[in-house]
């Protein structure tokens, strides 16, 4: 009659260390050691080139860039392109537009709402500044001109918002006030030539961005080529502490 085959004895902590010192698991300790100091080198390696691109893409992105390069045939762009700083060369139109309820620093006011026509015949609306309420808006002069600004998308809210009174920076709602086709969005004025404003008026408040600036998609695929190296470092050590618990178990 054959007995049952003798069930295997989980090493003890002592037979575990006495396998590990052998000759044969030290030289794989020093090789597990030397791969992973290799994986996290070119880890980070790797980490620190996502960082680099990530900070050109940003630097390039900031840039500012005439808005006249971004616009396709129909007078649309892409979203890639929201924040980013755009140069405008034209002239300030008669087109205008206060918008209420537009608070600065916890006062109520307006915003100054302009349409703007490039050199190339095109308009878009242009978000000349703040005013506080019951201020008028300054005249501006209608002179060749450079602006800069911030490229954003029309401000959406709910359906049918702008059929009284515009009360959104939407390019449709101020195509149909001002008869008269315009590129999809709008810019945030940043700088301008003072000389355009009346000496004797308000000038108004340049407004921050609501998008942010510079913005670019985050590198994945090199983050997870960083990534994918210290997972390999950790399989390896995995690998390692398996083999040598099963081999002091013989």
């Amino acid at each position: 009659m054959s007995s049952a085959p003798e069930a295997k004895v989980r090493p003890s902590a002592q037979d575990i260390w006495r396998t590990a010192i052998t000759p044969r698991w030290l030289i794989a300790l020093i090789a597990l050691i030397a791969f992973i100091a290799v994986c996290i080198v070119l880890g980070r390696w790797q980490w620190d080139r996502t960082q680099d691109i990530l900070a050109a893409e940003r630097s390039a992105a900031s840039e500012s860039i005439s808005l006249a390069e971004l616009i396709n045939d129909d007078g649309t762009w892409g979203n890639a392109e929201i924040g980013r700083t755009v140069i405008l060369d034209g002239t300030f139109a008669g087109d205008e537009v206060l918008l209420p309820n537009r608070e600065y620093e916890g006062e109520a006011g307006t915003w100054t709402i302009t349409r703007f026509e490039l050199d190339n015949q095109r308009s878009i609306a242009v978000v000349r500044g703040w005013l506080p309420n019951e201020t008028t808006s300054p005249p501006i002069r209608q002179e060749p001109t450079r602006i800069e600004g911030v490229l954003h998308p029309n401000e959406a809210f709910y359906e049918g918002a702008n059929e009284d009174q515009i009360i959104t920076v939407d390019s449709a709602a101020l195509a149909d006030a001002w008869s008269v086709d315009l590129i999809d969005g709008y810019v945030m004025l940043q700088a301008q030539d003072p000389i355009l404003l009346a000496a004797d008026a308000a000038t108004p408040v340049i407004v921050p961005p609501t998008v942010q600036v510079g913005n670019v998609p985050f590198p994945l695929q090199n983050f997870f080529y960083a990534i994918q190296w210290w997972i390999f470092a950790a399989f390896a050590i995995f690998v390692y502490g398996r083999w040598l618990y099963l081999d002091a178990r013989k």
